[in-house]
């Protein structure tokens, strides 16, 4: 997937402006595709030359004027051809803590304290974010159209977002177990 593509369907729930897709996408999309608000400003651009967006520059009084930004027929075309190929899903990520717990044996003490790293900020970070995007989905399931349906595919990534979490909160403590163990011989 690719930021394109990302703001492509988020311009199928509605207009926006490229400040408020911004928005939409850092507290929608964010968790698991970083985008910067330049990045997506320099998409959107590139993104109107190929004919996939239309925008409309509004005249504002008494504040600065604003492009707002809809999807076009080719748009829709380009965005629903992603839909329907075959993905690479869930391709193999890049992972630098699993490349040094790989490697653990070079450094045990060390292994040991990422691991307790890992674990308690997943911990911490799990219950408000879970909350948060709870809310947000909540926020945003009256507001964009035929919400209630979307909102379960939302919620959907929300759970494999949790799914993920606790997977390697287990998975942490399970290595910290047995690091622990094989030290304290």
């Amino acid at each position: 997937m690719s930021l394109p593509l990302g703001l492509l369907g988020l311009l199928r729930y509605n207009t926006n402006t490229g400040y408020d897709l911004s928005k939409l996408f850092k507290e929608s999309l964010n968790s698991f595709w970083h985008a910067q608000h330049s990045q997506i400003h320099r998409e959107l651009t590139r993104m109107e030359e190929k004919g996939w967006v239309s925008s409309q520059n509004v005249i504002q009084e008494g504040r600065p004027n604003k492009r707002v930004y809809s999807i076009t027929d080719k748009g829709n075309e380009v965005f629903n051809e992603w839909m329907n190929e075959p993905a690479d899903l869930l391709c193999n990520r890049h992972n630098p803590l699993l490349m040094s717990v790989f490697f653990g044996a070079a450094s045990p003490q060390e292994t040991l304290r990422r691991l307790k790293i890992v674990r308690d900020e997943w911990t911490a970070i799990l219950e408000p974010n879970t909350q948060k995007h709870r809310t947000l989905i909540n926020k945003y399931k009256s507001s964009v159209p035929n919400g209630e349906n979307e909102s379960m595919y939302w919620q959907m990534v929300l759970d494999y977002g949790v799914a993920d979490a606790k997977m390697i909160i287990k998975w942490a403590q399970d290595c910290i177990d047995k690091l622990e163990k094989e030290l304290n011989k």
